[in-house]
Parts: C-alpha cells; structure tokens; sequence
C-alpha cells in the first residue's frame, strides 16, 4: 500500500503512558524549584495519571485517520495501564507510610486509652500481692487476704491533717508481761495499764489521741501508760518515777480528757475596770521552780487547745499584773509556784484588790517534784493551797472520774523522783488512805535513788583548785563543735565565773549563766536560745546552779557536768538527791548522754556515789572506792530549808 502523508497512526499507550510520566516529573520538577511545600505522593500519582489521559486525549485529536485498533491488543493496553495506576498507588502508599514512621503522630486520646489499658493490665497482674497506700486510706488489693487487729504488730494513722502517716506499736503484751518488762511496782488491785494509745485513746477521746500524734508521740511511756487508768479512775495516786520519764504528760491528759467531756470553765464576771470574779479552775498543777512550772505550762498548751481549755502560768520573780490579767480571762488549768499561788489566792485588802484566782473548784490537785518541794521548805505553803481546795472525796467524787456524780471532791496526784521517809510521810497526810502507790523502773526499792543507765559517767578526782583546769581538758578533748552540755555549781557566784572561763576558753562558742539573782526574763531568754542551740546541733554550754537540776527538760542534751559536787553545810544525802537530778539532764527521752563529776577531799557521799554507780552498771575509780571504805554513811536531807531564794551565793573564787 502507498504511502500517503494524510494517513496517521494511533500512538501506542504505553509510550502515552511513559511520555505522560516523563511529564508529571518535569512539572513536579518544575514546582519544587519554586519552593512548594512538600506534596503527599498520593497527589503527585494522581496528578500523574491526570496528565497522562489528557496526552493521550491530545494524541487522538491529533490523528487525522484512526486506523481499526485491534480489540484484544486495546484491551491488552488497558490493562496494562491499569496495572501500572496500581503499582502508582501502592508506591504512594508506601512513601506515606515510610513518613509516617520518621515522623510520628500519635493521638492524645489514644495514647491514654492505650496508657489506661497497660496500667489495668499491670494492676491485674499484681493482684492479691501487693498493698496499695493512699493518702487518706489504705486497703489490699487480695480481697481473699483478712488481717486480725490481734495479729497486728503495727498499724499507720494519719497525722493532723496533712495526710502524713506515723507507725504507732498496737500490740499488747498483757498486763503482767508489760508490768514486768519496763519494772513498774503496783499494788495487785491497781487498773491495767493502758499499753499502746489504741488503748488509751478510747478513755482519753479521739481529739487527744490525734493531738498526741500530732505532737510526735508513738506510745505511752510506762508512767504514762500506768498513770492515765488510775487517774481516769479518780483514784488518788503515788508515783516515783526519774525525772525525764514523761510525768508530765502522764497527770496532763486526764484533766484535758475531763476537761472536754464537760467543758471548759467560764470567763470570770467583770465587776468594773480593775475588777473581776475570781477564776475558778478545775485542775491545779504545783511545781517547785518557775522553770519547772514554765516546762509544765509549755505542754498544757500543746494539748489545750484540743479541748478549748486555756492554761495559766503562776511564777514569782515576774510583776503580777500580766498574771492577774491572764486570771480575769478564765483559766481550767492553773501552774504555778507555792509563794505565788497563795498571794493570788489572797488578794491584797489593804489595797482593795480581790483575789483573782478562786481554788474552791479545784479537784484535780496534781503535787509535781514534791521531793523538791519539801526540801526548799514549801511544806506550810503547799498544806496552806491544799486546805483551799475542795476535800478528799471516794474515787467516783473526784474530778478524774467519769459519771454524774464525778467533779465534787478533790482528787490529788504526787508525784517525785525519790521516796525519803519525808516524802512518804507528807504523802501520807496528803493524799486519801486509798491512794494508788506506782513505782516505775525501781523495783520493790522504791525508797532508793537509781541512775539512768542510758548515762556514761566518769568521775575525776580533784582539789578545788585543780578543778577548772581538768574541766578546761575536757573540753578541749572531748566536746566536739556539734555537742551541748550543762556546767552545775554550787553558787552564783561560782556560775559566773564559769561562764566567763568557758567563754574565754571556747571562742566563739554560746555559754551563759542562770542562778537565783537573774531576773525572770532573762533567764527565760537564756534557756530559750539553749533549746535552740540544742535543737539546732550547735555547741552550746549552759551553767546553772540547782534551779535548772529538776525544771530543765531538753531532749539532746550531750553532756552534764558536775562542777561542784556539794557545798558547805549541805547533808551528804542532800548531795546525792541533787546528784541524781542534776545528771538526769541527760540521757533524756530514750538518748544516751554522759556524766562528768568533779570529786574533791571536801564533797562527802562517797559510799553512795560508789553504790549508785555499780548499781547502774559503771565502774568507780579506785581512789573514790577506797574513800567511800572508810566514811560514814550519809544522813537523809532534813529538808529544813527556808526556800526563800535570799542567799547571795559568795563564793570564794
């Protein structure tokens, strides 16, 4: 057949296709020069594939005879197109997918569906082995899993209100077992001990128990433990107990416990400007010393406000208006000083002043340290505030007691560190003929003065003039930079040359002085930043005559040292009662401490120094063994001091 220039032939499709390809690349080419953003691969096939038709509708209005195209091989090239628009779209596909890999998008909503997912399965998986805690409960996760409260050694109670949790022992020996594992003496009819605050906590009401846990508390001590049955009882009681062992709070939390089951006592009724009705508070706390009544103070007001009860602190050495004024704003639980309380319970008629202070309502009497009392000559004083309280009622009268027929008679507490033939004799005419007699950690000895045997002691043997240097070598030696301690001597004037040779001696270092002729303020001044120093792990050193021997209660005390062992004219029992006292400053509150004692040829007590010593487990110098071998055994004190405070402490220095 002749050629003729008018005749045209279709254009195969796979060459459509190819030129159609070669055209979408030369325009995305094109595009991506002009700085377009990045195109899906899907789009640019689809583009693609878009060109490639319309090439090919162009090549067929191009032709100007289409010749017959065979059928099958048509059908052939559409199916080859159509396999290579697959091919096209799988490509496409598998370059989303590979930009998918390299920069992820996870769904928020899905990513916490799956975390929630994962973390019941880890919980399933845990199931039945695990305790989960929480800030305001706890449960096991095992329901098949029972806990006996019998079996509990310990259980976790929440502490105030910020949700911090505090081990507290729940386990109960039984009463023989406890009474024998921490040494307390009783009478066979005496209550059981309340052994853990589980225990205690349902006489003394949930408000107390949660502020004894509040305060750090983790179990009754043993005078604790033993004290709060007898006193919720209204049993009149006894008890000798080493200074340190948590008597204050053991005659506290029963007032308070009655305290809020009754209410506290009404505001005084004014009667004009300068004058009221006398306070009539129910409880009444008697202590020796201003510090000790301080101390006693402190810890009323920790547990006071539990109850709505307000505490009022009686002292001498401080003007008596400020006193007056706290009166005349109600008081339930009143400390105090013998001298003191009787002024405020007299007024004064020649100035026309009532007395602001009433203690007819008073039925629960509590006598702290009453040794000491007795010893510095308040026995007139004390019988003087007792005979103006209500009288000695049956235990269901007394003021500790529960009921209706409770808080009409007098309930009285004595408390003490030694049990002289004084002692139990001012008990005796003090207290009902029922009275409850405890003794804790002494044995059936009670009468017998015992060392704690949480204190190191170590005795140096030397003249008075010797004494200041070997104390200096000590010092330099043996008391580090995080330590405090207590310097006791025998006079004031032998306190101020201390503090100033220490001071001297550790530069830098906190030393001050308190005695009888520092006023009120300042000594409060000086045992405040003690306890800070104390608290704070600072090397500080305190010297003191026997005004601080029974008042000072400083947990973390280091070291004491006795300075001077006795003084002139002083009975060698004497002597060793305020030995006792005076190294019980430390090793306080389940510390340890230790004991440096200065013993020169003038100090008399030997024997029983030597005996208190072996007695707690220390050893004794040979030199103060042989003196103890040859002298006479010590008289008891005769307790005739005046307790006025007028010595003037000159001392020979």
């Amino acid at each position: 057949m002749p050629f003729s220039p008018k005749l045209t032939f279709a254009m195969d499709p796979e060459a459509a296709a190819k030129a159609a390809r070669k055209a979408a690349r030369k325009a995305a080419a094109e595009a991506q020069e002009e700085e377009e953003p990045e195109i899906d691969p899907e789009a640019e096939a689809k583009a693609a594939r878009k060109a490639a038709r319309k090439a090919a509708r162009a090549a067929q209005e191009e032709e100007a005879e289409e010749p017959e195209i065979d059928p099958a091989a048509e059908a052939k090239a559409a199916l080859k197109a159509k396999d290579r628009r697959k091919a096209a779209r799988a490509a496409a596909r598998a370059a989303q997918e590979e930009e998918e890999e390299e920069e992820p998008e996870i769904d928020p909503e899905a990513k916490a569906k799956a975390a929630l997912k994962a973390a019941k399965k880890a919980a399933r998986a845990e199931e039945g082995e695990e305790l989960v805690e929480d800030a305001s409960s706890e449960k096991r996760k095992a329901p098949t899993e029972t806990r006996s409260p019998a079996d509990a050694k310990q259980r976790k109670l929440a502490e105030g209100n910020a949700g911090v949790i505090t081990k507290v022992a729940s386990k109960e020996v039984g009463t023989v077992e406890f009474r024998k594992l921490h040494d307390i003496v009783v009478h066979s009819s005496c209550p059981a001990p309340f052994e853990t605050f589980d225990a205690a906590t349902v006489s003394l009401g949930a408000a107390l128990g949660k502020a004894l846990l509040a305060q750090g508390y983790t179990a009754p001590s043993p005078i604790q433990a033993q004290a709060w049955p007898i006193a919720l009882g209204g049993h009149d009681m006894v008890a000798v107990a080493k200074t340190g062992s948590g008597k204050t709070c053991g005659f506290l939390l029963p007032a308070l416990a009655r305290i809020a089951q009754r209410g506290p006592a009404q505001v005084p009724k004014s009667l004009g400007w300068s004058a009221s009705e006398p306070a009539r508070p129910s409880v009444l706390v008697v202590a020796p010393t201003r510090e000790l009544a301080l101390q006693i103070g402190t810890e009323a007001s920790k547990f006071a406000p539990a109850v709505k009860a307000r505490v009022v602190v009686l002292y001498g050495g401080a003007p008596k208006g400020p006193q007056v004024g706290e009166c005349r704003r109600g008081v339930d639980i009143l400390v105090g000083t013998p001298g003191r309380l009787n002024d405020l319970c007299e007024g004064n008629a020649q100035r026309g002043l009532s007395a602001p202070i009433s203690l007819e309502a008073v039925t629960y009497l509590v006598l702290d340290e009453a040794d000491q009392m007795l010893d510095m000559g308040f026995e007139k004083d004390i019988r003087r505030l007792v005979d103006r309280c209500p009288a000695t009622g049956a235990p269901e009268e007394a003021g500790g007691a529960g009921g209706a027929g409770a808080n009409t008679k007098r309930q009285t507490l004595f408390f003490t560190a030694t049990w002289p033939w004084k002692v139990q004799a001012a008990a005796t005419s003090l207290t009902s003929k029922g009275a409850v007699q405890v003794r804790i950690g002494q044995g059936e000895g009670g009468d017998k003065l015992t060392l704690n045997k949480a204190v190191t002691h170590e005795i140096v043997l030397a003249e008075w003039k010797d004494k200041i240097w070997k104390l200096k070598e000590h010092l330099k030696s043996s008391f580090s930079s995080t330590e405090s301690a207590v310097v006791f001597a025998a006079t004031k004037g032998g306190c101020d040359f201390l503090e100033m040779t220490i001071k001297e001696h550790l530069s830098g270092s906190w030393c001050r002085a308190i005695h009888g002729d520092k006023e009120q303020w300042e000594r409060e001044e000086i045992l405040s930043q003690f306890r800070a120093k104390v608290a704070g792990g600072q090397q500080a050193v305190l010297v003191a005559t026997d005004v601080a021997a029974r008042g000072l209660d400083i947990p973390g005390i280091s070291m004491v040292c006795v300075y001077d062992f006795s003084c002139s004219m002083q009975p060698a029992g004497q002597a060793i009662e305020n030995f006792v006292h005076r190294v019980g400053r430390t090793g306080r509150a389940g510390r340890t401490g230790r004991a440096l004692t200065f013993w020169s040829s003038e100090d008399k007590g030997a024997r029983e120094l030597v005996k208190l010593l072996e007695e707690a487990g220390q050893k004794a110098p040979k030199e103060l063994s042989d003196i103890a071998a040859w002298e006479r055994p010590a008289r008891p004190a005769k307790g005739k001091g005046k307790g006025k405070g007028k010595g003037k402490g000159k001392g020979k220095w």
